[in-house]
């Protein structure tokens, strides 16, 4: 699948579109991306995925990219066949923009590992173990990261609704309930009377089977972006000032009501306080590559709220505007993905051969 020699221009594959609610989203971030890697030298390959995950041609993904559609509608037929499009093309890496489930989630990067393709982004595990905000609230509460107070919620156990509506009350209004695999706030709701909660936990049950029951944090919401391999980097802060109650789905998107601040008005201590932990929470999922730490700080303390290992990439997201704030413009910051990936890559299959040849040794070879 890689097809340079030396002095020929590197080719990257730009992943977008995909199963998710957020696909008009990762198509918009996808554009970002090309024009940054076409600025930076790359030779783009565009591989967009319908709404039906099925991968489509080149031509429709570049219909995608150009503006002239906002979205890559059903195909119809099977993913799996349509695989094709990915196979056979002329690929040194790939950088997936798949925000959401089947992209953000482990799948997308457990299929690149299959196929030793080196891609931007960090690994399965890291992936897999962000996506799902009870698993990341374990992983980071076990490694003395700061997490807002929780209950754990299946639709298993709503079949005893009593009970799992008496473990919840332990929690101070307000409180916020969300789908435990999901993004840009889909199914969230926040529940002021607990005459509400049970309407809320059937409504967020429709978007996944296990939920996610937060404490209310009154605060401020900050954002930090990490980058790097082997050695992590921080930004600097942003912060989100919602437009409405919480910055849900629709001030995120559909209203444009929400401020994005990319230099937070915080003492100096406060900022490198919040960088020194975005880096250690991501560090302990094991995560490399880009990721955007979202925090809340408030009266009752300095929390990660989650980590984004997919950012927003479009042209006012605040991943790609903190790194420019830092002097990083939307080119050199793919350029530094894309080592990185090829980097990563390389130890990869280091250590696989490294352990194939001990497997050898021990077999007398």
């Amino acid at each position: 699948m890689t097809t340079t020699s030396p002095g020929q221009k590197m080719h990257v594959g730009v992943v977008f579109g995909g199963r998710s609610v957020e696909h008009k989203v990762s198509v918009v971030s996808a554009r970002t991306v090309a024009a940054a890697l076409d600025e930076a030298g790359y030779g783009v390959v565009p591989l967009g995925i319908a709404q039906d995950g099925c991968w489509v041609e080149r031509g429709a993904s570049e219909r995608a990219l150009s503006g002239e559609v906002d979205a890559l509608s059903p195909v119809g037929g099977r993913p799996a066949a349509s695989l094709r499009h990915l196979l056979e093309a002329p690929l040194d890496a790939v950088f997936p923009i798949v925000h959401g489930t089947w992209g953000e989630d482990g799948t997308l990067q457990g299929l690149f590992e299959t196929l030793d393709l080196p891609y931007v982004g960090t690994g399965v595990a890291s992936s897999a173990v962000c996506m799902d905000k009870a698993l990341a609230k374990q992983v980071l509460s076990a490694n003395s990261v700061p997490v807002v107070d929780y209950e754990l919620v299946t639709r298993r156990q709503m079949a005893d609704s009593e009970a799992v509506l008496e473990r919840i009350r332990r929690l101070p209004l307000p409180i916020f309930v969300k789908p435990c695999v999901g993004g840009s706030s889909v199914g969230v709701v926040k529940v002021t009377a607990w005459e509400d909660l049970h309407s809320a936990l059937d409504f967020a049950l429709r978007f996944d089977d296990r939920l996610v029951v937060e404490q209310g944090i009154d605060g401020r919401e900050l954002e930090c972006a990490v980058l790097g391999y082997g050695e992590l980097r921080a930004s600097g802060i942003g912060e989100i000032v919602p437009g409405k109650d919480f910055y849900d789905y629709a001030d995120k998107y559909l209203e444009d009501g929400a401020q994005l601040i990319h230099r937070a008005d915080l003492p100096a201590e406060r900022s490198e306080e919040l960088r020194a932990l975005a880096i250690r929470a991501f560090e302990a999922t094991d995560g490399w590559g880009m990721a955007r730490v979202d925090f809340l700080l408030g009266d009752a303390g300095l929390f990660v709220n989650e980590i984004n290992t997919l950012p927003g990439f479009t042209a006012i997201s605040m991943y790609p505007k903190l790194w420019e704030a830092e002097g990083l413009p939307p080119a050199a910051l793919v350029d530094r993905l894309v080592e990185a990936a090829l980097r990563r890559h390389r130890d990869r299959r280091r250590l696989d051969e490294g352990i194939k040849g001990w497997i050898t040794e021990l077999a007398g070879g």
